[in-house]
């Protein structure tokens, strides 16, 4: 089966192109799979049945009790053996009448504008850090704005050259996107000189990673994730809410909603592949319905 597995993931990366972390998740599913497999006595795909991927499913949740994880392992599984079956590794589908668990849909938690400005004003805060290098509060500020006012992915973000900064255009060019598309995200003016306060620490720096860390090389997402909660932390948001990076990206597709942008424009700033995964932040709450009745004019 350990051939079998490798040639998948050779058609991940190479034909179908599929992003870095995509292929690292479904290799761990089913890597993880075969293993469960191989436990059972099973040693050759031909002989996998339905139950034998339920017993395996069942396992998982056990561990992994998130619909979110539970979803993405049915769907590794089916894109491996059905890309068995096409390749004549099997003439059956074991995985064909797995059902994916359906998901709850919840809108993610967003911060609001006080908010926002808090996680913000957080950066200056003077006892922030017990440590301070040169640029640092440059760099991190500029980080959040970009998360807030452009949109980006972590890994988006962490990708950035400074090649991919056109400050005369007010352009930004989001190269490592996920599924390897690429896309062009306006800047906002208001990005322009906190991109030029930072310039100003890495004019003579070699490296053309935007974000670097201390040691000068290319930010790394585990740095990114925890100066990120260590603002969020100073500046109180998290204590109702679930906050990471990728709130900042909900934060900006709301405000793009708000400020009348419709869901294709905010499709293409998002990266989007698809249109439902714009569509859940046209949904409103009771709350929000009724104070849109209240900001009604009344004639009579």
């Amino acid at each position: 089966m350990d051939n079998e597995v490798a040639d998948f993931l050779r058609y991940c990366r190479l034909e179908r192109r599929l992003a870095d972390l995509t292929c690292k998740a479904y290799e761990r599913d089913v890597r993880a799979c075969v293993a469960f497999l191989r436990e059972r006595g099973i040693e050759e795909l031909a002989a996998v049945r339905p139950p034998d991927l339920r017993a395996f499913l069942a396992k998982e949740a056990e561990t992994r009790p998130a619909v979110g994880s539970q979803t993405r392992t049915v769907a590794a599984l089916k894109v491996f053996f059905r890309f068995c079956l096409e390749n004549e590794y099997l003439d059956r589908d074991p995985a064909l009448v797995l059902r994916t668990p359906k998901k709850r849909e919840a809108l993610p938690d967003v911060l609001d504008r006080r908010e926002l400005g808090r996680l913000l004003a957080a950066v200056d805060q003077p006892d922030v850090w017990q440590r301070h290098f040169p640029g640092k509060r440059e760099r991190d500020l500029l980080m959040l704005a970009l998360f807030a006012y452009a949109g980006l992915r972590r890994s988006e973000l962490l990708g950035l050259d400074w090649s991919d900064v056109d400050l005369e255009r007010r352009l930004l060019k989001v190269r490592k996107a996920k599924g390897g598309r690429q896309r062009v995200v306006p800047i906002h003016p208001a990005l322009e000189p906190l991109f030029v306060d930072y310039l100003r620490f890495r004019a003579t720096d070699p490296e053309p990673a935007l974000f670097v860390g201390v040691q000068g090389k290319r930010l790394s997402p585990t740095i990114l994730v925890h100066t990120f909660l260590h603002y969020a932390r100073a500046a109180g948001v998290t204590e109702r809410k679930r906050v990471t990076p990728h709130t900042l990206r909900h934060v900006f597709a709301s405000e793009l909603l708000r400020a009348g942008a419709n869901l294709r424009q905010i499709q293409e700033l998002l990266g989007h592949k698809h249109l439902d995964s714009t569509q859940r932040y046209t949904r409103v709450t009771a709350h929000e319905l009724r104070g849109a009745v209240k900001r009604l004019r009344w004639t009579g």
